[in-house]
């Protein structure tokens, strides 16, 4: 009984219709960032995660122009007068050339405290910014394929 239920259980793990990331990753698109102004280091972020999503050999081809522009915020001061509180606001707004200049804009919002360590708090917003990369990546494409 025991030896059946191994068996059950190996076959549906096996076809549980599990595919790697990476192989999801490319799509069937070619993206061509013309010009890309902003915010640097959002910038290469994005250029980056647009590069690898793409697939050279792609008859979909767009080009692109993007613009990005990145805030911070400061909401809340203590009473010696140091931030405690920030806003970073993110926003990106794609020109999609190929398609007669339409324009795809995303925009995020993200609430955090000030840390204590300068470094910790820049690695959390370069984290912020990496993350928020990846999602406008991902709605881009979906955009761009449908």
């Amino acid at each position: 009984m025991k030896k059946i239920f191994l068996f059950i259980s190996i076959f549906f793990i096996y076809n549980c219709g599990y595919s790697s990331l990476y192989l999801e990753g490319k799509k069937d698109i070619l993206i061509n960032l013309q010009e890309i102004t902003g915010d640097f280091e959002l910038n290469n972020y994005i250029k980056n995660d647009l590069k690898i999503s793409s697939d050279k050999n792609s008859s979909n081809i767009f080009d692109l122009s993007v613009e990005t522009k990145y805030e911070k915020i400061i909401l809340t001061k203590d009473a010696t007068g140091v931030a405690t509180d920030y806003r970073l606001d993110l926003s990106v707004k794609f020109t999609i050339l190929s398609e007669n200049n339409k324009v795809v804009s995303y925009k995020e919002s993200f609430k955090i405290k000030n840390m204590n360590e300068k470094f910790e708090q820049s690695n959390y917003e370069k984290e912020i910014k990496r993350n928020f990369s990846e999602n406008i990546k991902d709605k881009l494409i979906l955009k761009l394929l449908n």
